[in-house]
């Protein structure tokens, strides 16, 4: 009886194709996962810039509050007009307070300026703030004009900012909020001060409104 051959074949490798095909694979894979990777840190790094900017806001907003809350008796004479507590618009505002934010000027009564400017075309609007001590100023004394180099950016990058200022009713007239405040036509400061940081549509406006005690107020 003759004895059956035993034939063994030799497992079949990879071929070229098979190699190829799973090279691509992986490739697909990694560049998924090293792309959500990096859309994962930049989201991680915008978060902690827009937390570094709101932390930034609330800081000046409650160092505006402050100031105008400490807002001196004292009056002002700029600009060749008259002397007055405080004046602005929508975009400006100018007072002396008895709280200073620049180093330096904690000692003293300071005069402070705060103006809104445009960054550029669709970069949006920033804070400035100018302060200068006058506690050896005369009262009949004319503050100079600052120059810009001179005042300091706290804002930038927000769509809009504004003040408006509260105005109590007379006689009849209903209290209402104003974008302008004239002390040429105003008797007295404003009983409030309102400021608002718009930072665009998907993101909540914020504001404080700071209570301007009046001479006399209790």
């Amino acid at each position: 009886m003759l004895e059956k051959k035993r034939i063994s074949k030799a497992s079949p490798g990879f071929t070229l194709l098979e190699l190829l095909l799973a090279l691509t694979l992986v490739s697909v894979i990694l560049l998924i996962v090293f792309g959500a990777l990096r859309i994962g840190v930049r989201a991680w790094e915008k978060g902690e810039r827009d937390l570094e900017t709101r932390q930034r806001e609330r800081v000046v907003l409650t160092l505006m509050k402050h100031q105008l809350a400490s807002i001196s008796v004292r009056k002002i004479k700029a600009g060749g007009k008259e002397s007055f507590f405080l004046k602005g618009d929508d975009k400006s505002m100018e007072f002396i307070s008895e709280l200073a934010a620049v180093p330096g000027n904690e000692l003293g009564v300071v005069y402070v300026r705060y103006v809104v400017d445009s960054e550029g075309a669709g970069e949006g609007e920033g804070l400035l703030l100018y302060e200068e001590n006058v506690v050896m100023l005369r009262e009949d004394e004319e503050i100079e004009e600052p120059e810009e180099r001179d005042f300091r950016r706290l804002l930038s990058g927000a769509r809009a900012i504004a003040f408006s200022y509260y105005k109590e009713g007379e006689g009849e007239e209903p209290p209402e909020w104003r974008d302008m405040w004239d002390p040429e036509t105003e008797r007295a400061n404003p009983r409030a001060v309102k400021v608002t940081i718009d930072r665009g549509e998907d993101e909540p406006t914020i504001s404080t409104v700071a209570r301007i005690v009046q001479t006399g107020d209790a």
